[in-house]
């Protein structure tokens, strides 16, 4: 238990590293680079800057103070924001060669991965985790228990990457909502966001008893705290999805003006593709699909 308030130099510079997670994300982090290599300037630069800001987030919310004071006060704890990753499947088939983008495509095509980039499927998950964490008892456990408390790290993460994952669109999963689709999931996400916070906003009963002891220690109320978090849950939740929806809106549209502008100067026929041969199933199909320019 923390027993000193936390401050900015406190939660930036107390840095606890675990070698397991520290492992995962470097590793994470150097398969994507040597993918970019492999590529050079086929890949968006974007991409590689969103991917690495989204592993860094999630060291931030594991190592950093923000991780060492979350048993201390509940407001730090909901800060951290949802990874977002830079396409690395797309990354994947264009720096890997035939052989692997088949064998990739093929798991792309299989039923598993069909169920799961389900938007409804990933909406449900991460509606669970986040309704099942805050209502029952397994917040507190988390904040008793720290095997639990990584496992309840790790199942945010995958909630909003089966959520996030085929809304965004960035690589080629069986499912892709259209816009009036995407317009439903945002909206019961933000629900899902907004209920917990509403809950532990406007209560007056203190819904973690874990904090009571820290708070009394820090000279602060446990209470106010416990709003400040609710707050945060439905303010910042609120803002991030709805910045997300219009960098999609725009997404769209830009994308919607290019292939007008294509079909406008569409005048002479396209020249016959002579690199690979028209492919004779759908698994061949999106494994061509996928290879960059000038690779065989």
């Amino acid at each position: 238990m923390i027993d000193v308030p936390p401050t900015v130099g406190r939660v930036l510079s107390e840095w606890t590293l675990e070698p397991l997670p520290l492992t995962v994300l470097a590793l994470a982090a150097v398969l994507y680079l040597a993918g970019v290599a492999r590529v050079r300037t086929c890949w968006p630069w974007p991409r590689a800057v969103s991917f690495h800001a989204g592993l860094f987030v999630i060291a931030l919310a594991i190592f950093s103070g923000i991780d060492a004071y979350d048993d201390t006060l509940l407001s730090v704890h909901m800060a951290p924001p949802l990874l977002v990753l830079g396409a690395p499947i797309r990354l994947a088939f264009a720096s890997m060669p035939r052989d692997g983008r088949m064998r990739l495509a093929r798991v792309l095509r299989s039923r598993v991965v069909g169920a799961l980039t389900v938007p409804a499927v990933g909406l449900s998950v991460y509606a669970a985790v986040l309704l099942g964490t805050h209502f029952t008892g397994l917040y507190e456990l988390a904040l008793r228990n720290e095997t639990v408390h990584r496992c309840e790290h790790v199942a945010y993460v995958i909630a909003g990457l089966l959520f996030f994952a085929p809304i965004v669109a960035a690589d080629p999963l069986p499912h892709r909502p259209g816009p009036v689709a995407r317009l439903v999931l945002f909206t019961f996400a933000m629900l899902a966001m907004v209920v917990p916070g509403a809950w532990l906003t406007f209560t007056h009963t203190i819904r973690y008893p874990f904090y009571i002891a820290p708070a009394r220690v820090l000279h602060d109320s446990v209470l106010a705290d416990q709003q400040l978090a609710g707050m945060i849950m439905i303010v910042g939740g609120g803002l991030t999805m709805l910045t997300l929806k219009l960098a999609l809106f725009l997404r769209d549209v830009l994308a919607e003006e290019r292939r007008e502008q294509r079909r406008e100067s569409y005048i002479a026929p396209a020249p016959a593709p002579a690199v690979f041969p028209e492919p004779a199933t759908a698994t061949e199909a999106l494994a061509a699909e996928m290879i960059p320019a000038g690779r065989a």
